[in-house]
């Protein structure tokens, strides 16, 4: 049993054993048959409303496994480090606003929703889920097309005027952005959306071999030559895929606006 099994047991079985702890949905890797020995484990922990302002979380999670490292990261989610080496994200939240559960269809990937719910003390949990099967945003539409090229172009803008300006370092995070927006191109094409918010995940098997290696000449190291050429891959890497995409979809984009970028990331 891999360490992250072990500890997801342990949080349910946790769950179980405290009276303030209403129920337990758990997402991510682990409730899309993919977690294996380096994925994160991810929770929601719903707390009955009496009892929520005097929770103490930290308390909790130690009651699971020792940790080297508690933080709230710049989400708001609560992130532990255990001795194990293994991550977790935990959100702990009164079970007033368990609701928010449904607004998660609209950019999720739920595969198996009742692999989410790991405690439900009086079966609200599985109410809220519910929402979730079945769940299906359409991705390949003209608006979201659209969408994802406006950001890739605007992305694309901002990276290239931040490289002309000297900021390598800078330019290769908004690089990232830009890869992510491309990323999204692909998988349209492909028809492979599962991993729409972080288009990366499991990249190697869902994209094609041809554009896989179109994509690593996408990418860059902090050299300003290798970042133009980053920046010029992905104007024309992008220009071909919107190609095929506007073939089979009806959608609006300025098609010379990608010559103008070529040609101004030269001057």
């Amino acid at each position: 049993m891999l360490l992250q099994e072990q500890l997801i047991m342990k949080v349910k079985e946790l769950g179980g054993q405290t009276p303030g702890v209403n129920a337990i949905m758990m997402y991510g890797s682990f409730t899309q048959g993919s977690g294996d020995a380096f994925s994160d484990i991810e929770f929601y922990i719903f707390i009955e409303d009496e009892s929520y302002k005097n929770f103490n979380s930290k308390a909790w999670v130690a009651g699971i496994c020792p940790f080297y490292i508690h933080l709230v990261n710049e989400f708001g989610t609560e992130v532990f480090i255990f001795e194990n080496l293994v991550r977790g994200e935990f959100h702990f939240l009164p079970v007033t606003d368990m609701p928010i559960i449904e607004t998660f269809a609209a950019v999720g990937f739920f595969p198996d929703v009742d692999a989410m719910c790991l405690y439900d003390k009086n079966s609200t949990l599985k109410k809220h889920l519910s929402v979730l099967k079945n769940s299906m945003v359409e991705r390949n539409s003209a608006a979201s097309i659209e969408s994802v090229i406006n950001n890739y172009f605007n992305a694309i803008l901002f990276g290239i005027n931040v490289l002309k300006r000297g900021e390598t370092a800078r330019s290769l995070e908004c690089l990232w952005y830009v890869q992510k927006y491309y990323l999204q191109l692909i998988r349209l094409e492909e028809n492979t959306t599962d991993h729409w918010v972080n288009p990366t995940k499991c990249l190697e098997d869902e994209i094609s071999a041809a554009n896989y290696q179109r994509y690593q000449k996408c990418t860059s190291d902090l050299n300003e030559n290798n970042l133009r050429s980053a920046y010029k891959e992905l104007l024309f890497a992008a220009r071909e895929v919107v190609g095929k995409l506007s073939s089979r979809y009806s959608f609006n984009y300025d098609y010379k606006l990608f010559q103008r970028l070529i040609d101004y990331i030269e001057v």
